[in-house]
This record gives structure tokens, sequence and C-alpha cells, in this order.
């Protein structure tokens, strides 16, 4: 055996170069055979390599597993995927007791932002920022807006909707007690422009005038667009003549 080793040592012809051969292609095949980048240790400041499977840190301990932070002004990590649209998402905190999975905490006004990479407003007004199975209450969460409206705007909104808009107009064309009437305005000898306050093209409005005394009233209506009533009122001979009329519309 000693003699095989002082021949290759005396000897640089093809006896040593099939040697040093066999000697490099062992070096690369041990790497190759089991991923270049599996096993290397974590360098820091640059991109490390792509592994085949999980890199785990596992502690043992009353605190974190893990921390990572960044003194600067930027943040502290960064977590990116190529997750499929049925996939797992990019970050999962699972908790195997019973305790939370997870906890923010912010010093500034705004806590954080979910934001959406679709580009048309009809692609933004399908996406969801976070759906959950949970029914129960988030306790602190403040949902009292919808729509820019406080809850209490929103069911005065419906309460007002559901009650048919009313009004008592003076033979004067004067608005007397009223609810969702804007305005009323006398433009002629019994002849009354109404404003409603919203949209009445599908209500069904309703008057009755009123004369004391022996010529009576009549009463007729005319819509105009979706805000406004004509109201033309009459003696009981049919002759036009200013009266007082009380007004309702059901919608």
């Amino acid at each position: 055996m000693s003699r095989i080793r002082t021949f290759i040592g005396q000897h640089t012809g093809r006896v040593m170069t099939v040697g040093a051969a066999a000697v490099v292609a062992g070096a690369i095949a041990a790497p190759l055979a089991t991923g270049a980048n599996e096993g290397s240790t974590l360098k820091g400041g640059q991109r490390n390599g792509t592994f085949s499977s999980e890199t785990k840190v596992i502690a043992n301990n009353g605190n974190f597993g893990t921390r990572q932070s960044n003194l600067g002004s930027g943040g502290g990590a960064i977590y990116g995927c190529r997750a499929a649209n049925a996939g797992r998402g990019c970050i999962e905190a699972s908790n195997l007791n019973n305790g939370q999975a997870f906890n923010f905490r912010f010093r500034g006004g705004v806590g954080g932002t979910i934001t959406t990479n679709a580009t048309t407003p009809a692609a933004q007004a399908q996406a969801k920022p976070l759906i959950t199975n949970a029914t129960g209450v988030a306790t602190g969460l403040n949902a009292d807006r919808v729509d820019d409206m406080h809850a209490q705007e929103i069911i005065d909104a419906a309460v007002a909707k559901a009650q048919p808009k009313t009004a008592i107009v003076g033979a004067n064309g004067s608005l007397g007690t009223h609810r969702g009437i804007a305005a009323s305005v006398r433009e002629d000898e019994g002849k009354y422009l109404i404003k409603a306050d919203a949209d009445i093209s599908k209500c069904v409005p309703t008057a009755t005038a009123f004369q004391a005394g022996a010529n009576g009233a009549n009463v007729a209506l005319e819509p105009v667009d979706n805000l406004h009533l004509r109201i033309y009122t009459q003696t009981n001979t049919g002759t036009q003549a200013d009266r007082q009329f009380s007004l309702a519309i059901n919608c």
C-alpha cells in the first residue's frame, strides 16, 4: 500500500491525472446528491439558497421561539409566497392549545392595512378583506359606520322611508306640519308645486282639499319629476281657486 502512495507521489503522468479526476468527481457528487443548499449555514445580509423542505426552528421555552427585528426605519420581516387561489396563505399562526393564535400591537393612529392588488372598481368591490366562520361579536371593533353613515342614521333613514311623506299646505302655499316634504310654492291661483326630500317616482300620492262655506273644494295631482308634484285646487263647480290641502305620499 505504501508503494502505491509513493508511486502516485513521484509520478505526474496519466496515473496522477486519473486519480485527481476521481477525487474532484467525488467532491462534486456529494453536494449534488443531497441538494446544493440543504444543510447550509444561514448567510446574513444576502440571499440564501432554495430548500426543498421546511427549515424548522424548534424552541422549548415560555417565550417566543424566534425574534426578527429591525433597528433601522424598515420593517421587521417580509413573508412572500406563490400560494394558489385555493391554497395555503403566506402566513399561518396555529395555536395547538386553547390560547390566542396572534397578537398585534401598535402606537400610531392606524393599526394596519389590508390592500388588494385589484385595479378596477368592479374587482375591488368583489375582493374580500377577510373571511371567518366565527359568528361571535368582535369585542371593541367599531362597526358604527356603514357607507359613511352612523348606525342611528341608518335606522332613522329606514324608519323615514317606511313612513309616508305628509304635509299640510295652506291656501297661500305655506308649508305647515310636514314630514318628508322639502318645500311648497303657490305658482298661481289654485296651483301649487310640492318638492319631496327624496325620490317619489315609485310612490303613490293622495291629496284632500278643505274649504269652509258653500263653494267647497276639489283637488287634482300631477307628477312632475322624481321629486316634484303639482297640486291643483278648485271649487265644487270646477273653478280654479286657492284651497288648503293635505298631502300623503306612500312609498
